[in-house]
């Protein structure tokens, strides 16, 4: 009896000892780390492999990266913010940023300052601050928010599930190609506030959130060939924002198609509109334009009610030819729901002429 209770005993200290041991081998990188502007590490948790600087496991804490020209890949680990920073870089340019997931950061990369930058394959939110000619391409669940951030690429990235805007560009922040991306569930889809000028929207999927598109004091953006769709409150919101040019986008079923407060915005190229699905008019010589024109209800300050006019409404949705390749189902379903509407609307329009007969 007594040699079985010591059995039992020395198996208890021996479990003991292991969990230690196996406890004192987990190491867990805490802290700031830096790559240095002689390329040296400092701190804990990156390793320089074959030109990259790469994640050696989760790390808990910041980088912050002080040369140009470096590759950081985060090779599946995760950076913890720790409720401070994520990555960090100013002044920085041509550095490339792959394959990084970052959580409980207010942002889980900033740029201050950046040029000719890249992010890609990341799933965190993007900060830029007064950065031009930067590229954003292929990321997952993923907001931006740019200040004062001009002539930079967004595109085929997944932004997606945010509480806020999935992309907010304020404070000038002009001249930004932003296309292929599929914007859905956030609060507000794209925001342009702030004289936030000249930007070109073109080939996205701006779907299923509160607001698709939203522009505040901001002219002169160009929006064509996207699917603007199944909104919450409304698809296009504009309040003191004029001469954004909208064509060849498919319109639909959003809750308000547009609510315009203050401003006249441009709903045609001279030739081609947009596909509304709540168009109702007719094409009697079969060109897929609507014989009437399609009014858009706005506010104005000097006249109260009035409206905005797109010349050349579609009689059928405009295909985007090349979507980006993740997004086949939801282009599929969207396409089937956009096709169901027009077959109700056509359905509708034989009814009623057959009422008149």
């Amino acid at each position: 009896m007594k040699k079985s209770k010591a059995i039992v005993v020395l198996l208890l200290i021996l479990s003991f000892t292991l969990v230690s041991i196996t406890e004192t081998g987990i190491a867990k990188a805490v802290g700031t780390v830096y790559i240095r502007n002689d390329g040296s590490i400092e701190g804990a948790g990156l390793t320089f492999e074959d030109g990259v600087y790469v994640f050696s496991g989760d790390i808990y804490g910041q980088i912050v990266i002080e040369k140009d020209g470096v590759i950081v890949d985060g090779s599946g680990y995760v950076l913890h913010g720790m409720n401070e920073g994520g990555i960090f870089l100013e002044n920085r340019s041509n550095v490339v940023l792959r394959n990084i997931e970052v959580v409980d950061a207010p942002f889980g990369i900033t740029m201050l300052n950046g040029s000719s930058n890249e992010i890609t394959e990341s799933n965190c939110t993007i900060n830029l601050e007064n950065s031009v000619n930067n590229t954003i391409s292929g990321n997952e669940r993923i907001s931006l928010l740019f200040t004062n951030s001009s002539k930079n690429i967004v595109m085929e990235n997944n932004l997606t599930d945010n509480t806020r805007y999935g992309f907010k560009l304020q404070s000038t922040s002009n001249e930004n190609n932003i296309f292929g991306n599929n914007i859905t569930d956030s609060i507000g889809g794209i925001e342009f506030h702030g004289n936030s000028d000249n930007n070109s929207v073109y080939e996205n999927w701006i779907v299923d959130n509160a607001d698709g598109m939203i522009f505040h004091n901001s002219y002169n953006n160009s929006i064509y060939d996207n699917v603007i769709a199944f909104n919450r409150n409304s698809g296009i919101f504009f309040s003191l924002s004029a001469q954004n040019k909208f064509f060849r986008n498919d319109i639909v079923d959003n809750y308000s198609q547009v609510i315009c407060i203050y401003g006249t915005n441009i709903w045609d190229n001279g030739s081609v509109g947009n596909y509304w699905s709540d168009y109702n008019g007719t094409d009697k010589d079969g060109d897929g334009i609507g014989d009437e024109p399609h009014h858009i209800p706005t506010y104005q300050i000097q006249t109260g009610e009035d409206y905005d006019v797109d010349n050349y409404p579609l009689m059928e949705p405009y295909i985007i030819p090349e979507f980006p390749t993740w997004a086949p189902m939801a282009l599929t379903f969207a396409t089937l729901a956009v096709t169901l509407t027009v077959y109700k609307r056509k359905l509708r329009n034989h009814n009623q002429r057959r009422e008149l007969i």
